[in-house]
């Protein structure tokens, strides 16, 4: 006649607000970390405190580790903003929780579709992969823009209209000096 509830678990022997050490670009890899915590979080957390609770732990973790305010609020604004969340930000409310957890995992399930189209335009070589240069700034407006006119251009086309080809855009980032200086450190500490 209980209640089963779930948390992230956190050992209390290891030190806590720390990041995982990463190779290359530091910002985009801990903005990667910090919005799949999150996504974990949503998964093992079944109460809505908790996964607040959680949630302000990795803010404090990001700022204790010299991150901006700014970046801390961009990403979770990023990440309730694209699950279509942002009231669920400041509320505490345990039924619009429940529902969130559902449509998420509902997301999952969607992502599993799409990842099935993608394989099966892969197969049918039709699946087009370009990459371009990106350090910061508004990416997901240049990948609506540049579909956008995909579309325009090709919509007639018996080969590369929006249905018979699918284009995947992907961004090679302009790693910091640091993390060159860094990659040329261990290529002459192997040599």
């Amino acid at each position: 006649n209980g209640e089963l509830f779930t948390r992230v678990y956190h050992h209390p022997i290891l030190p806590r607000y720390t990041l995982p050490y990463v190779v290359g670009h530091s910002k985009l890899a801990h903005g990667d970390w910090f919005r799949s915590a999150l996504i974990r979080a949503v998964c093992y957390c079944s109460l809505i405190e908790d996964f607040t609770l959680e949630r302000i732990y990795l803010e404090l973790t990001c700022l204790a580790n010299g991150y901006s305010i700014f970046f801390v609020e961009n990403n979770v604004q990023h990440f309730f903003g694209y699950f279509h969340a942002d009231t669920m930000r400041y509320l505490k409310d345990q039924t619009i929780y429940d529902k969130f957890r559902h449509d998420w995992f509902g997301f999952m399930t969607m992502q599993y579709e799409l990842s099935d189209k993608l394989q099966t335009f892969n197969d049918n070589d039709c699946l087009i992969h370009l990459n371009y240069l990106y350090e910061f700034g508004p990416k997901c407006q240049f990948n609506q823009q540049f579909h956008c006119l995909w579309s325009e251009s090709f919509n007639q086309h018996q080969n590369l209209s929006k249905d018979k080809a699918k284009v995947q855009l992907t961004t090679k980032h302009q790693h910091s000096l640091n993390s060159l200086l860094a990659g040329e450190k261990s290529i002459c500490s192997i040599q």
